[in-house]
């Protein structure tokens, strides 16, 4: 976190193995991480359990913070999941607010309900919609997924729409190249394109795209943070500020930096998947030559605090235009009823990059700052208060072709060795903290089921 960026969880209680649950006894698993999958497989294990934390904080991706008097996520959240077992165990442990999502996309010079391809025809370009119109005409109905996203994207929706919004979207997100991008996600994440039905189900058990009709749930109170923080309180085993130096497989044990050694029946890890094999000893070369493969997304977060209420119903705008810096933009405050009351007003942006590139953040936010009064989310430059920049190293985890098998052949190595890796990185998948929460209750309750 850049300095001046205050965290927001400074309430995190930090507890230890014998104050809830009398005499001590060894916890025989590990859980590595302190963010939703790795409170969720501890809630599931109980005194079973323990877990250790690098950082100062709980919560992991679904941080929040304050920032001259907004609270900031880090990055954009809102609560939505096809697991009623995870929609009853959030609503329980803390307050929650429900409204329908307000997103726009930002093509052409023109801010238009999301999704694009439901909503293209109120673009103000006659050509543009006539391009896209034509392009629909002749997209394929159905099939096979062809096996890239962007075969697939001008496959689904034609020339038009994919060339004015989705293609250039899409790279904002991943790159240049999305013949190296998989399509195996895009089930959970595009909507299908006008004239075709579809809803957002909060039951199944599988994600489905969002729409411009979703409800979508925030904490009634606070950042989103509070739903780690609620969850966390029914841990009685956590240790912050403990990082994991050495893992040793053979002899079950891992060595802290500090220099203490935690034994280990079985070791749960939502570590990014690489990281966990570099303190990892004995892993195999090949298996890290594999895991040197998986690619990921670094994201600069900008953050920018106005100095008057906030004055837009929008929650997420989806740019594609080349002169704006930032792939989304959120506007904090718009996530509950509490925050939209609030003085100030937070905006937020995402520009994403490749993490083997490097993005100066020097210019970053005043640029950013300059677009959001191009889009009129801004309407007053004085009213600006302050802007900061912080740089999320891990932020998407990319779905390319040869993803899913590599990600399969470290985590059966791992597991014959009683390793299980767990959530957004620790299985290289592009979820949300819904189903990060879900995967780690369900290893939670299936070690606790065997040990």
């Amino acid at each position: 976190m850049e300095a001046g960026l205050a965290s927001y969880s400074g309430h995190t209680i930090v507890r230890g193995a014998g104050e809830r649950h009398g005499a001590p006894r060894p916890p025989r698993v590990v859980i590595l991480g302190a963010g939703p999958a790795g409170i969720c497989a501890a809630s599931a294990l109980g005194p079973d359990g323990v877990v250790l934390e690098q950082r100062g904080e709980i919560g992991g991706l679904t941080c929040s913070f304050e920032f001259h008097g907004v609270t900031f996520d880090l990055g954009g959240h809102s609560f939505h999941s096809p697991h009623a077992a995870i929609r009853d165990l959030v609503f329980d442990s803390v307050e929650m607010y429900e409204q329908k999502r307000e997103a726009r996309c930002f093509a052409a010079g023109a801010l238009i309900p999301y999704p694009f391809q439901k909503h293209f025809r109120e673009l103000r370009d006659p050509k543009l919609i006539e391009e896209c119109e034509r392009g629909l005409l002749g997209a394929a109905a159905g099939g096979a997924d062809p096996e890239n996203l962007e075969a697939y994207l001008y496959d689904r929706f034609g020339s038009g729409i994919a060339e004015h919004f989705l293609l250039p979207y899409n790279r904002k997100l991943w790159g240049p190249d999305l013949r190296q991008i998989s399509t195996d996600w895009v089930g959970e994440r595009i909507a299908k394109p006008s004239g075709t039905r579809e809803c957002f189900e909060t039951r199944g058990g599988r994600r489905k795209p969002l729409q411009d009709d979703t409800t979508v749930a925030y904490p009634a109170r606070g950042g989103f943070g509070e739903i780690t923080l609620a969850l966390a309180k029914k841990i009685g085993n956590l240790r912050l500020g403990t990082q994991a130096k050495q893992i040793d497989w053979r002899h079950r044990k891992l060595v802290t930096a500090a220099g203490d050694v935690v034994p280990w029946q079985r070791l749960i890890s939502t570590l990014p998947l690489n990281r966990l094999l570099d303190v990892t000893k004995n892993v195999p070369a090949e298996l890290r030559l594999e895991a040197a493969r998986l690619r990921h997304i670094a994201m600069k977060l900008v953050w920018v605090v106005i100095d008057a209420p906030v004055e837009t119903a929008i929650q997420r705008v989806y740019n594609v235009d080349a002169g704006m810096v930032a792939h989304k933009v959120g506007i904090a405050n718009n996530s509950s009823a509490f925050l939209r009351g609030l003085p100030r007003t937070g905006i937020f942006g995402e520009v994403a990059y490749d993490s083997a590139t490097e993005v100066k953040t020097d210019g970053l936010a005043d640029r950013f700052v300059r677009n959001l009064l191009e889009i009129r989310l801004i309407k007053d430059a004085r009213k600006v208060l302050a802007t900061a920049v912080t740089d999320l190293s891990y932020a998407y985890p990319a779905p390319t072709i040869e993803r899913s098998t590599i990600v399969a052949k470290i985590k059966a190595w791992l597991e014959d060795r009683g390793i299980y890796s767990i959530g957004r990185f620790g299985e290289w998948a592009y979820i949300n903290s819904d189903e990060a929460m879900f995967r780690g209750l369900a290893i939670g309750r299936r070690l606790a089921a065997e040990l």
